[in-house]
């Protein structure tokens, strides 16, 4: 268990370390334009962070689209969602709804492959009512 929560750590500190080497300005969407297609399959591995410290509480699992195998519990939504954002998590249309003002942030990261292309996302939200808006069922994880 200890060594699935490093992994999973590491794993995470990685992806922060290759945002932040983006140069200034760069959106995900000329990353993923830059990354090589040597890559098959469509697949991300989603996490969402409790808290403000960088090693919080991990909540994640591997998104394998279209079959939705992995792990993920609403897969065949989340599958659907990328489809329809061609795999850019920034381009998923948000929900309707309405949440409380109340912060408690969670970060949501996630990485894979998407069309032949890595796809890095992460983001801070204030609380997870507003990041399940904003992302749908990508990071309902839990």
């Amino acid at each position: 268990m200890a060594r699935t929560v490093r992994t999973v750590r590491n794993a995470l500190l990685a992806v922060a370390a290759a945002g932040a080497l983006l140069a200034p300005g760069a959106t995900v969407a000329q990353a993923r334009e830059q990354a090589p297609r040597a890559y098959p399959g469509d697949w991300m591995y989603v996490a969402v962070i409790q808290g403000e410290e960088a090693l919080g509480n991990v909540n994640g699992a591997l998104l394998r689209c279209p079959d939705g195998k992995g792990g993920h519990p609403h897969a065949k939504e989340a599958c659907k969602e990328l489809k329809a954002a061609e795999g850019d998590i920034t381009r998923i249309k948000p929900r309707d709804g309405v949440c409380p003002m109340i912060y408690r942030p969670v970060t949501a990261m996630a990485y894979g492959v998407w069309n032949g292309r890595r796809a890095v996302f992460a983001k801070t939200f204030p609380n997870e009512c507003v990041m399940k808006t904003a992302t749908r069922s990508v990071f309902d994880v839990r």
